[in-house]
């Protein structure tokens, strides 16, 4: 008797024990996704104003806007660096705690403005990802 009492009572305790670990485990997954849609709505923000600078600045190629705008990203801490081809311009910014994000500027198509990607790399939680920042997929590289 005492036995099956003993079993029934570490029964329950595992029972509150798994429940109050799934209840953690389901607060910190809706933490890190809060934390991903401000993260994200960041990144759309700094998209939308390396777009404002094309656009202000009617530029057509990564190579106008590396030459453009290198200096002035130098003064902040954020890295630009031009492929070998000069098609494609990163802007690197460093962040805090070992973070960072990496955007794309690219030629425009058929004469037309050039586009920064929608594709952002990061870190998130000690991984590398990388996102659409407008449709929240990740890019599987």
């Amino acid at each position: 008797m005492e036995d099956s009492d003993e079993r029934i009572r570490l029964a329950k305790r595992r029972e509150e024990i798994a429940k109050k670990t799934r209840e953690l485990y389901r607060e910190f997954l809706l933490s890190m996704d809060e934390e991903r849609k401000k993260a994200l709505e960041l990144m759309r923000r700094r998209h939308a104003y390396y777009t404002k600078l094309i656009t202000d600045a009617g530029i057509k190629t990564a190579l106008e806007f590396f030459d453009k705008y290198r200096e002035h990203f130098l003064m902040y801490g954020i890295n630009l660096d031009i492929s070998d081809n000069k098609s494609y311009c990163s802007i690197y910014l460093e962040l805090g705690d070992y973070d960072y994000e990496s955007y794309g500027v690219m030629d425009g198509k058929n004469g037309n403005l050039a586009e920064v990607s929608p594709n952002v790399s990061f870190k998130e939680l000690f991984n590398n990802i990388e996102v659409n920042i407008f449709t929240e997929e990740e890019i599987q590289v």
